[in-house]
This record gives structure tokens, sequence and C-alpha cells, in this order.
């Protein structure tokens, strides 16, 4: 759910060594449907430095560690090829794809895929990836955030492999409809698509193919992680499909698992500090489930001093130009009445956000919207059969740890390793802490 994760300099002596490219041709991967139709969108091989150079200012301080590990790497390359007017960079090709909408109905979706290469004497070359990763992103607002429009973070941390990273319904092309946010099936179809499309894309445009026992894994943190483990469910109900795709495991972190788990501890602490999860999932639930909520309107949801800024956040969220924490702020801002010792400053009481009928959890309302949670409670309805590595914070209030606690409890210690983060923190500090364990260890 939270969106800005700090990445910590120490991820940076970790990266994994880069391998050479050659010419051999991958196996196409038919899927359980016909070819995912493509449309490349843009095309780009740039050295690593200006990919470093588009981080967000809040990130310089790691810049020049950055360089000096993709330095070595170079150094490493060249004397590896034997050549010395190398330098190393990210390819970075976006793309359009077909896929479903809430409807069931065909809609044009657009995601990102990246792999290492390097120039040499100003001439491009592919690097044999590794793996594949499909890594989903966590939650945004800003369609300026979304992977096809911008250079993710979570690119730099996958090691050598193709990593295909979908912008999600609601982002991107489709920036102008509302995004499912938590319709874990609609994510889990959208995402397997952009994979599928994107395995094409590189075959049909890389100039290197992937190493021979490549594997799948699947990654995210935040609302990344609970749509990565969303395609884990997919692809564990369809084994010929995770066949086909070599699947391996999923790695996460402090994802919203099971909906019902976080809202029963929202409403147990009667506070949140990541209230923009409000209007998200609301809007959601009422787009996805309408013979659910048939009957009620949002208006019913929210309390009084909420409903007279309404429009304003949902032109925020409409507008996708606003991200997360500038919502949040809002909240704190203009809806949050009641303050006490005990509130933190990012806090806001369910009082204030809430209807009474809401708050109730036997009233109509309030049992229609557990009703729609229920149906994307990644902890039952299946039996996983790949192993999660999933990593937590029990100090995390955005999504507490009782969702991790949920799916170790739904499917045990053989397919489940939970990892308490090394320093409990708060759920931006455990996503980054998450962040360097993976690009330390690898999947």
């Amino acid at each position: 759910m939270k969106k800005r994760f700090c990445m910590l300099p120490i991820i940076l002596l970790m990266m994994s060594a880069i391998i050479s490219c050659n010419t051999d041709n991958n196996p196409e991967i038919p899927g359980d449907k016909p070819r995912v139709s493509y449309e490349v969108k843009s095309d780009m091989q740039l050295p690593i430095s200006l990919f470093l150079n588009s981080m967000p200012e809040e990130y310089a301080a790691i810049k020049a560690p950055m360089e000096a590990v993709f330095s070595m790497k170079e150094i490493a390359l060249k004397q590896k090829l034997g050549k010395n007017d190398i330098q190393l960079g990210f390819r970075k090709t976006t793309y359009q794809y077909t896929s479903s909408d809430v409807n069931n109905d065909p809609v044009t979706l657009s995601a990102a895929a990246f792999w290492l290469g390097y120039f040499d004497n100003g001439v491009w070359n592919d690097l044999k990836p590794d793996n594949i990763c499909l890594m989903e992103h966590y939650t945004i607002t800003s369609d300026a955030e979304a992977p096809s429009n911008t250079f993710p973070l979570e690119m730099f941390i996958t090691g050598n492999t193709l990593t295909i990273m979908p912008d999600y319904l609601g982002y991107g092309i489709t920036k102008n409809m509302p995004h499912p946010y938590l319709n874990h099936d609609i994510c889990a179809i959208n995402s397997i698509d952009a994979l599928t499309a994107g395995y094409d894309l590189f075959n049909d445009n890389g100039k290197c193919g992937m190493s021979q026992d490549w594997k799948l894994y699947l990654a995210g943190a935040s609302q990344g992680a609970s749509n990565a483990i969303a395609v884990h469910k997919y692809m564990d109900t369809h084994l010929e499909l995770a066949s086909k795709w070599n699947f391996a495991s999923s790695n996460c972190s402090s994802g919203p698992y099971s909906p019902v788990a976080t809202i029963d501890k929202y409403f147990a602490d009667g506070k949140v500090a990541y209230p923009v999860v409000f209007p998200l999932v609301m809007r959601t639930m009422f787009d996805s489930y309408p013979d659910i909520m048939d009957g009620f309107t949002e208006d019913m949801v929210y309390s009084q001093n909420y409903l007279a800024v309404k429009s304003e956040i949902d032109n925020m969220i409409a507008g996708k130009k606003h991200d997360t924490s500038a919502i949040n702020q809002l909240f704190i801002d203009k809806v949050k009445q009641t303050t006490d010792a005990t509130l933190a400053d990012n806090e806001i009481y369910l009082t204030d956000i809430l209807s009474q009928a809401m708050l109730d959890k036997e009233s109509p309302i309030c049992k229609a919207l557990y009703s729609c949670l229920e149906k994307n409670d990644l902890t039952k309805g299946w039996t996983p059969i790949h192993p999660m590595k999933l990593h937590y914070s029990s100090l995390d209030q955005v999504v507490p740890k009782e969702n991790s606690l949920a799916i170790l409890e739904a499917f045990g210690e053989e397919i489940v390793t939970l990892e308490h983060s090394a320093i409990p923190a708060d759920h931006t500090t455990t996503c980054s802490l998450w962040m360097v364990e993976l690009f330390s260890k690898g999947f």
C-alpha cells in the first residue's frame, strides 16, 4: 500500500554478476490461451547513469555509491569480453497489450520490460537474463509513477533478470479508468497477460535469448506483494501454465494478502495510518461487485466531515496527478477531527472517516463490504504448490502483521517461509529492508 521506499546504500554492494550473451532462441510459451498481442511503444537503451539521474531527489544520497557499483560491473564486463570501450546500461521497452477489464471485456493495457545490456563503442548489446521476474509495483495514485512512465526502483533489485512490470488497469494508457484496487482476480489476469506479452516482446526484439535454465519468480512489496500472490494463486490453480512458465516461487513483503484481516485490524484499533485505503477500496468494491453492493451508495459509507471533502479527494484520485502522500495528508489536514496524545501525526480515527453504519460490523452495508473483501482473501479457496517467502514487520501499521500470519496459518511452513524484518519498523522501512535482502540474497 505505502508508496515511497528508501533504498539503502548497502544494497549496492551486493548485485549479482552479469553473464555474457549468446544468440540462443527461446521456446514460445503458449500459456493457457492464445498468444497475447502487443505493440511496442518505446524502446530505450540508456547508460546506467541516465537511469540513476531520473531517480527522485530523495534518493540523491545513494547516487554516488550506485555509480561506483555499476562502474565495478563495467570493469568486470570489460575483462570478460576483453574490450575497453564498454558502458553498462538498461534497456527499457514499454508496450501495450490486450487483456480484460473488471467486466471481462477486452481492454488495452500498458507495461514495461527491463533487462541489462551494454554499449560497445556506442553499439548496444543485450545481456542474457538468468531468469524472469514478474515484479508487481506498490500502490500509486499518480500516473507519473506507473512503470511505463518512469524507472521504478524495483528494476534495480532483481539481479540479471528480464523484469516485467505491468502498470495495472487504471494507469498508463488506461489512466482515465478507475484502478481496481485489491481486486486480486483482475490484477492477476492483467499481470499474467503482461508477462506473456512481455516475454514474446523479448523473444521478438531481444538479441540475446534467455539462459537455458531460466525460471519465473514473482515479487512485489505492499500492494505489489498481494498482486504477486494473486498471480501465484493463478499459477498454482493452473498447473499446466505454471509448468510452461518454469514457475519457481514468490518473494514478497508486507502485502495485504487478507483484506479481511487488514480491515479487522483497523476496526480493532479504531484508527488507520493510511487513510487513502478507504476511498480506493470502496470505489473498487462498488465497481467490481455491483450485485453485492446493490442498494448501497458511497455516501452511506462515510462520516459527514469526510463527505465535506469527498469530492476533492475523489478528484485527486481520479486525476492521477497526486501521489498517496499528498492524498493522505489531505485526510490529516481536512478530515482528521479527533486528536489525543496516543494518536500519531499520520494516524486518523475511523470515526472521523466512516459512518456509524459502516462502523457497525453487523450492519447490512458493513456485511456487504466484508463479502466483497472475502472474494479477494488470498488465504482461502486454494492450495499452493510452489513456495512463498514473505517478509513482514510486527510494527507495520499500514499492512498489519496479521496478513502474513494468516497466510502462514492457512498454508503451513512447508509452503510459507515467514521472515520478520531484521529491524522491526514501519511499513515503508520494512519494504526497503526487503529490497535490501532481495538484492543481496536473490530469490
